[in-house]
């Protein structure tokens, strides 16, 4: 195990190799095979646990950050792109991966079935979704409706497209008309973070990433009451129990924010008085 951190495995990781290598020795060990089970330990006294918690923004950390994107002379024309990917809950990789044949404005719904990538060579390839969950069509809310219409007005026309292991189209283009990948939208983020933390160091934000909107958009929907197995295909995933836990974690700002309507809603106390005098 500290071989394998060593070598860049993420604790995540090495916590599923553990789970599926445990019982089977453990199985040995009951049959006598081996002497002992030599990964009958507590992970955490053998390796760190790096792992980083999942950070959702709460709703005025969203407003902070949208408004401060869409006023910003430098990063404003990011701002369709942050709107997409905050409404729709997307892998950054499958936002880049996106084509306009993907697009469904007459029935305002997107299709999910594959992702763009970039090796570090340079060479793009697409990936096609592994599993049935992956693949899946998320409805356009009326921001992401006229922000990707804002996107698609201002994409180049190009003479010849790009293609890339047969899709060709892709929304998202960069400075020399190739499609945008992850990394692309990860240094937009991370400039725009950069200059917002020197113009407002009294009104700090957590550190901003296409993934923190996922989680974001995961935890508004779940807030928002949407069933777990609603929410499990529009998010993509392949096992409930990764979207059942946006529920556990629930912010205390949002149900602190939700006690005080239930308690303190307008009139309350006015008829519960009435209620006592009758």
């Amino acid at each position: 195990m500290i071989k394998l951190q060593k070598e860049g495995k993420g604790y995540s990781t090495l916590t599923s190799i553990r789970g599926v290598v445990k019982p089977a020795f453990q199985m040995a060990y009951n049959e006598e095979v081996v002497r002992r089970n030599p990964v009958d330990f507590k992970l955490t006294d053998v390796v760190v646990n790096d792992s980083q918690k999942r950070i959702s923004l709460t709703e005025k950390q969203q407003k902070v950050w949208m408004n401060f994107i869409r006023e910003d002379k430098s990063y404003a024309k990011y701002y369709d792109e942050f709107v997409v990917l905050l409404g729709t809950g997307m892998r950054v990789s499958e936002f880049c991966g996106l084509t306009l044949q993907d697009l469904d404005f007459q029935n305002r719904r997107i299709r999910v079935d594959h992702q763009l990538i970039r090796e570090s060579g340079g060479k793009y390839y697409v990936e096609k979704t592994k599993t049935e969950c992956g693949r899946r069509f998320i409805p356009m809310t009326e921001d992401v409706f006229q922000s990707l219409q804002n996107l698609l007005a201002n994409r180049k026309r190009l003479k010849n497209e790009v293609i890339i292991d047969g899709y060709s189209g892709f929304l998202l283009l960069d400075k020399n008309d190739h499609p945008k990948v992850a990394l692309h939208i990860e240094n937009e983020m991370r400039w725009a973070m950069k200059k917002y933390r020197k113009l407002y160091p009294d009104a700090p934000l957590p550190h901003i990433t296409p993934h923190v909107f996922r989680h974001t958009f995961c935890t508004n929907m779940a807030n928002a009451g949407m069933d777990i197995k609603a929410l499990q295909y529009v998010m993509g995933h392949s096992d409930a129990s990764i979207t059942l836990n946006v529920y556990t974690h629930a912010s205390y700002d949002h149900a602190a924010e939700q006690m005080a309507k239930l308690v303190d809603f307008p009139g309350s106390s006015d008829r519960q008085e009435r209620k006592m005098s009758g």
